[in-house]
């Protein structure tokens, strides 16, 4: 049996778990890691959930954040530096959660923390606050357990991303579930993200015994570089979302507008368009333009797509792009 540990210091969430996907393909029999990494600013949500359900996208990677979608399930967490995540990666046969918890609650108790493990697979205090969510997956080589650890996350940022502002949306998918969380910082004032690395990396020791420390420079490879290719594609992070639909309505100066969107893979399967504008073919050139295309609207081409439009025609097209575009959020 062998037991390492390695933690990097990147805060791009697409890098972090694709260096998790590539440890979890290095176990051999008997091996357990333990991985300590953060993100910044960074919702990351479940394999099975629909991404513009669970948050605002699209003001997250405008005010510079990062959507990230993991292979585990479970519910949409916001990440920051104030956070901590942890992944232990095992063989099956020496795969033991118990013992995994032992190391989180081994280190918040060094800082006078008492903790317990819902059965909703949270971590939370005596008071019954949590401030650790995980999350589990396996294959045939290796049992994964992770999960965060809130240190001195800005909770005022859960709810600017977190909540969903599409109220007429029907989607399909995991919802995620509201708990009450609280920052261990606010138990202790000693407690840093920093303090918490090292207490978990002597308490893996403690519960595990001696172990190896990686470096990370066996992560500079191909296949990590790869896996992070795709997983800051727009195909992993929004067409891997659940079948749903939606619709908006707005009044433009040349009519009102009503667009009914039923969305598979965060494409456009299906459009109807209803409209009192006195252009009775351009609701069929905006079914016909739109049908197909992405979600948010970035491989739509007006030019190649409708060349024989005439220019007022093409204006207004425009207009219902480019609103569409802005509705994402």
């Amino acid at each position: 049996m062998s037991n390492y540990f390695i933690q990097t210091y990147t805060w791009n969430p697409w890098h972090n778990l694709a260096v998790e996907k590539y440890l979890s393909t290095q176990i051999k029999k008997g091996d357990v890691i333990l991985y300590l990494w953060q993100n910044e600013r960074t919702v990351v949500i479940g394999r099975n959930q629909n991404a513009i359900r669970e948050c605002r996208a699209q003001l997250l990677e405008e005010e510079g954040g990062c959507l990230a979608r993991r292979t585990t399930g479970g519910g949409a967490v916001y990440h920051d530096l104030g956070n901590l995540c942890f992944t232990f990666l095992a063989s099956p046969e020496v795969y033991n959660l118990e013992k995994q918890l032992q190391v989180i609650q081994a280190a918040c108790r060094r800082f006078g923390v008492e903790t317990q493990f819902s059965g909703r697979n949270d971590i939370i205090t005596e008071d019954g606050f949590k401030f650790s969510g995980n999350a589990f997956s396996k294959t045939s080589q290796c049992s994964i357990q992770h999960g965060t650890i809130m240190v001195n996350v800005d909770v005022s940022q859960l709810g600017r991303y977190l909540t969903p502002s599409k109220d007429k949306m029907k989607a399909k998918g995991v919802k995620s579930v509201q708990s009450r969380v609280c920052n261990l910082k606010d138990l202790n004032p000693e407690v840093t993200t920093d303090a918490m690395r090292q207490a978990l990396k002597e308490s893996f020791e403690e519960v595990y015994g001696s172990f190896e420390e990686l470096n990370t420079k066996i992560l500079d490879n191909s296949q990590v570089e790869d896996t992070y290719e795709l997983y800051s594609s727009w195909e992993w992070k929004f067409g891997k979302s659940p079948e749903c639909e939606t619709s908006y309505s707005r009044r433009f100066d040349w009519g009102e507008l009503e667009v009914y969107l039923k969305l598979n893979a965060m494409h456009i399967s299906e459009i109807m368009v209803f409209s009192d504008m006195l252009d009775v073919e351009l609701p069929g050139l905006i079914e016909q333009l739109l049908t197909g295309k992405r979600y948010d609207m970035e491989d739509v081409d007006l030019e190649k797509e409708l060349p024989d439009c005439t220019e007022e025609r093409k204006e207004r097209l425009y207009e219902v792009v480019k609103w569409l575009r802005e509705l994402r959020d």
